[in-house]
């Protein structure tokens, strides 16, 4: 997984698309994680993220920053991950929320447990929406939010998309 950063979505598709020109089908790469105007995440075969490095600049992108992630997250390359998941949460109780559960999948609020448990499976292979997520939250009021661990890189997102938005950070 790679930051695209300083591209907007349609020149971060393009340079994928490049990218997978030149790299088998088990090598290529997607966009994993739409977190705002000009901060992208791209998911996939190791090949493929070091030729999406390598043409970054071509595109004129500002910088990439190497993510260390266990697997190709949020594309279509989980898709074997994907049963198995469904299997456990077919198990798993899900109480119906006493607030909608906003989805990073859709940026849509829901609150029937086997639509969030469809939603939590679809997780494992589609983009995160985090950008809408963001606006929808706002739309419905968000005034306040907190991120959770070191760094502030939630909280960075946010400001760029309402300067006014209160983000405090918890870390332990």
């Amino acid at each position: 997984m790679v930051s695209i950063i300083g591209l907007d979505s349609d020149k971060v598709q393009q340079l994928c698309d490049a990218a997978n020109e030149e790299v088998e089908e088990a090598e290529k790469v997607q966009i994993a994680n739409f977190l705002c105007n000009g901060n992208y995440a791209v998911s996939g075969g190791v090949k493929g993220i070091e030729v999406v490095e390598a043409k970054a600049k071509s595109f004129k992108a500002r910088t990439t920053v190497r993510l260390t992630v266990a697997g190709p997250a949020h594309t279509r390359f989980m898709d074997p991950a994907l049963s198995q998941l469904e299997s456990a949460l077919s198990a798993t109780e899900i109480k119906t929320p006493r607030i909608p559960v906003i989805s990073n999948v859709d940026a849509q609020p829901h609150a029937d447990p086997e639509t969030i448990k469809k939603i939590l499976a679809r997780q494992v292979t589609s983009p995160v929406q985090w950008e809408t997520t963001v606006k929808t939250l706002l739309s419905r009021g968000l005034v306040k939010s907190y991120e959770l661990g070191p760094g502030k890189v939630i909280a960075g997102i946010v400001k760029r998309m309402d300067k006014t938005s209160l983000v405090e950070n918890i870390c332990a």
